[in-house]
């Protein structure tokens, strides 16, 4: 039976490949005359689970490649546009529409697939799609509910791509209190309490910081950081 079940994921496996290049092939052949909504060859997650036959992560590492080879001939159209058109692209908001369903079949199979999840998000946000990078930075964290990386990447959106002060301040609250995150995680919190006017909470933070260390270098950031703050403390 382990024969049985090896050999007929094999099959799959070398089915599903075939199918992918057949798509890339066609597309290619086609060139610039296929329409621009004509979507690609995108078998439902549900089909995959059962057509994988266990093999999740080996289909999921495939459709990976599938969604990486549709994000640059997607790229590869929106120059020639742009070329085209004397620098305008007229079907812009149609662009890398079929990005996000890639990439969410991907984590479908394989939840725990974190560079998909974190390399596609930050494709999505640059893109111009960040309510589908949200979307599958959301979907990562509530599969890997103890990895740093999705609190940490959404609240590195909020912040600098969509300038949602007390959102990212959410997710990197969260993201503080996993093991593993990057080390400036924590003086991101209380200057984040500053600047959305919870000035008493910064304040406190940093007060903790100090006395929880003895590195100068971080005494001193966090004592330039109350002095912002209007707080002096005596050495």
């Amino acid at each position: 039976m382990k024969r049985f079940g090896i050999l007929w994921g094999g099959i799959f496996v070398v089915a599903f490949a075939g199918s992918m290049l057949a798509v890339h092939e066609l597309d290619a052949t086609a060139g610039a005359s296929r329409p621009f909504e004509e979507p690609p060859y995108l078998p439902s997650a549900t089909f995959l689970r059962y057509a994988s036959l266990g093999y999740n992560a080996m289909a999921a590492d495939l459709m990976w490649i599938r969604a990486t080879q549709y994000f640059g001939e997607e790229l590869d159209r929106r120059r020639e546009a742009r070329r085209s058109h004397q620098g305008q692209d007229p079907q812009k908001r149609e662009r890398y529409k079929f990005l996000y369903p890639l990439l969410d079949r991907t984590v479908s199979l394989d939840p725990q697939f974190m560079g998909a999840y974190r390399f596609g998000g930050l494709l999505l946000g640059v893109v111009g799609r960040p309510d589908e990078a949200i979307a599958l930075y959301e979907k990562g964290y509530a599969a890997n509910p103890d990895r740093w990386e999705m609190p940490h990447d959404l609240g590195r959106l909020y912040y600098l791509d969509l300038k949602d002060l007390k959102k990212a301040l959410y997710w990197w609250s969260i993201a503080n209190d996993i093991p593993g995150r990057p080390h400036y995680i924590p003086r991101f919190i209380p200057r984040l309490y500053a600047q959305t006017g919870q000035k008493e909470i910064a304040i406190e933070l940093w007060k903790e910081m100090l006395e929880a260390t003895d590195n100068e270098w971080l005494r001193n950031t966090v004592l330039r950081e109350l002095k912002k703050l209007g707080v002096t403390v005596s050495e």
